[in-house]
């Protein structure tokens, strides 16, 4: 699976100019033969707690991306936010080349240090999905990567993807832990985090992919998102070889 991931410097609440570039680096990621482009958390408009503001009225940014993922034979993960109620969703989405839904996530943990919590609702459920026929997936949504046992629950993943806002301030943090999934799961993981500055917070260059041994793989550089290949037959023999998820306690209590 070739994988896209993106750098993307969001602009702030501006929709219609994050529409532009994400065209622009979808237009790319199909031109290097991507299976799959990654955007980050939020991707139209950046983290944000002005819920009324950003959330989609009547679904625009799963339509918009639906039409990309179609034009360009492309799958697309993305961030938008939803009001379907008097709080907010926080989504990851991803639409496969023929413009099918395989995933619309929740967010399980609303980040309370940064005021989420007071306005959106997390979710209940994981967000797992098959792609590319032999690739089962995974998607989660930045504060989540704190919470290892959310991932120890999943079912066997080949791969895990993961989209953020993770500030500039915390991000040898968003390294270790990121490593740390891979190694513990046994599983690719790619973290795609956003660049530049956003409501005052600095985004620094760092979405990234692990092997399942916890080894950053060395990404292709386009002029607007950089490649890396994940390879299926290596991580099943991986796993295969040194089965450290099937000694896990069965019944136990790790809460």
């Amino acid at each position: 699976m070739k994988v896209a991931m993106t750098d993307m410097d969001i602009a702030w609440e501006d929709k219609e100019k994050n529409k532009s570039l994400c065209a622009a680096m979808v237009k790319e990621a199909a031109m290097y033969g991507a299976d799959l482009i990654l955007f980050p958390e939020m991707t139209l408009t950046g983290f944000s707690n002005d819920v009324p503001k950003i959330a989609d009225k009547e679904q625009e940014t799963l339509h918009f991306f639906t039409e990309l993922a179609e034009e360009k034979r492309i799958a697309i993960g993305f961030g938008y936010v939803s009001m379907p109620d008097k709080k907010g969703r926080n989504h990851f989405a991803l639409i496969d080349a023929n413009g099918s839904l395989r995933m619309d996530y929740l967010k399980l943990h609303p980040f309370t240090h940064g005021g989420e919590a007071d306005f959106y609702e997390g979710g209940n459920e994981f967000g797992c999905f098959t792609m590319l026929e032999q690739w089962n997936c995974a998607g989660f949504v930045c504060y989540d990567l704190r919470f290892p046992e959310s991932f120890q629950k999943l079912p066997d993943r080949d791969v895990i993807f993961l989209i953020a806002n993770w500030p500039k301030s915390r991000i040898h943090q968003w390294y270790a832990l990121l490593r740390a999934r891979a190694i513990e799961m046994q599983s690719y993981v790619v973290g795609i985090n956003r660049t530049g500055t956003g409501n005052g917070i600095c985004y620094p260059k760092s979405s990234v992919a692990y092997t399942p041994k916890g080894r950053e793989l060395i990404a292709e550089t386009g002029e607007l998102n950089r490649y890396v290949e994940l390879k299926w037959d290596a991580r099943r023999r991986y796993a295969e070889v040194f089965p450290v998820r099937k000694d896990r306690r069965k019944g136990f209590d790790y809460e």
